[in-house]
């Protein structure tokens, strides 16, 4: 048998071996339900992606070479075995020298292999150009209703690879090799489905990019102390508008317009509003820009409950106690942050708000706002 044939029977061992990995099922498995986290039944189309990008992580660690550094032929006169490498040999790739009767290599290895592209795409952030259809059904098997969603899916896939290779020379022209592998993979995918146009039964797509609204129900309840400034001491109940609307998959424009209504006084219920925009500038960092207003209906107190005698230049009058007036009064502010997301549906933020004029009662510097939240 020549050198040629005997790194071939090896190689194959190799091969067989690899892809033995205990995990790789789990994570095919878990690859093809992924889809049904965003409600997307899965299919033949989901579980090919499934099975092709298990295959080719498999397929694309890199086995290193069975062929020793060093190799050895006995020589009989001699007596001794003598080297036959004259360079100290590849790492990837094999060649025709085999190791030598009764010579017994060890080669201990590892590696890390990470995935970040298929297709020259980052797989951080993989979606088509165009939106896949949805078509949703009763339990009959009567159609519901078409939807046209984005879809994107992120993957991680780093593999640590731990190896023994073994090598053992039969005869000085047949070597054994045996590699024993231990790959420990760590795997996340997400996916995102977002409907951009919906069609009912024997109707074309509308597109789920135009405005967007909803109404909202805001009710304050009298749980702190007024007088220690915790709280107005009556119910409020405040409804809202809502609307936005999506621009450049990435930039969302927002609306708001509400009354905050005192049932104590209702002609001292307050106007709510107001514009803003939020921007992902990656995939887990965005901002948010936004102008706050409120204004009142009316005065929050009368000038005479207000007033006290003043000695003016024009003698005795009344004026408004410290100077200060209770008329009725517009509050605009400034609110400017940012959200980060640190681990799969674990955000932090971090907001200000500013004032940008001078009505009633404000804060001079900016109010900072910070938190963490998560959806399970």
């Amino acid at each position: 048998m020549n050198g040629g044939a005997v790194r071939a029977a090896r190689l194959l061992v190799c091969l067989v071996l690899l892809p033995c990995s205990a995990s790789a099922a789990s994570l095919r498995d878990r690859l093809r339900a992924s889809s049904l986290t965003v409600g997307i039944a899965g299919g033949s189309a989901f579980d090919a992606l499934a099975d092709n990008i298990a295959d080719t992580a498999a397929r694309n660690l890199p086995i290193i070479s069975g062929s020793a550094g060093y190799t050895y032929r006995y020589n009989p006169q001699l007596e001794i075995f003598e080297r036959t490498s004259e360079t100290l040999g590849p790492l990837f790739l094999e060649r025709p020298d085999t190791l030598g009767r009764g010579k017994l290599n060890v080669n201990v290895s590892y590696q890390y292999v990470q995935f970040d592209e298929f297709d020259g795409r980052s797989i951080k952030r993989l979606e088509a150009q165009d939106p896949i259809v949805i078509q949703e059904f009763d339990s009959a098997g009567n159609l519901l209703r078409s939807t046209a969603n984005r879809l994107r899916y992120g993957l991680k896939i780093h593999s640590n690879i731990g190896s023994l290779s073994l090598t053992y020379g039969l005869l000085d022209n047949l070597d054994v090799n045996l590699l024993l592998p231990v790959i420990d993979i760590d795997f996340a995918v997400g996916v995102q489905s977002q409907v951009i146009a919906m069609a009912l039964p024997g109707g074309g797509f509308s597109a789920e990019g135009g405005i967007r609204s909803a109404a909202g129900l805001q009710l304050r309840l009298p749980s702190g102390n007024e007088n220690d400034f915790q709280g107005t001491g009556d119910f409020e109940a405040s409804p809202f508008l809502y609307l936005s609307t999506i621009l450049w998959s990435h930039v969302e424009p927002h609306a708001n317009l509400g009354v905050d209504l005192r049932t104590d006084n209702v002609e001292r219920s307050q106007a709510r509003y107001g514009l803003g925009a939020d921007v992902d500038v990656t995939r887990r960092i965005g901002i948010s820009l936004a102008f706050l207003g409120r204004s009142q209906f009316k005065e929050s107190a009368p000038a005479s409950d207000t007033s006290f005698l003043h000695l003016t230049s024009a003698g005795v009058q009344q004026r408004p106690l410290l100077g200060v007036s209770f008329d009725r009064k517009d509050f605009f502010d400034l609110s400017f942050g940012a959200r980060a997301v640190v681990w799969r549906q674990i955000m932090v933020f971090a907001n200000g708000i500013y004032a940008l004029n001078d009505d009633g009662l404000r804060n001079g510097t900016v109010i900072p706002t910070a938190g963490v939240e998560g959806t399970f």
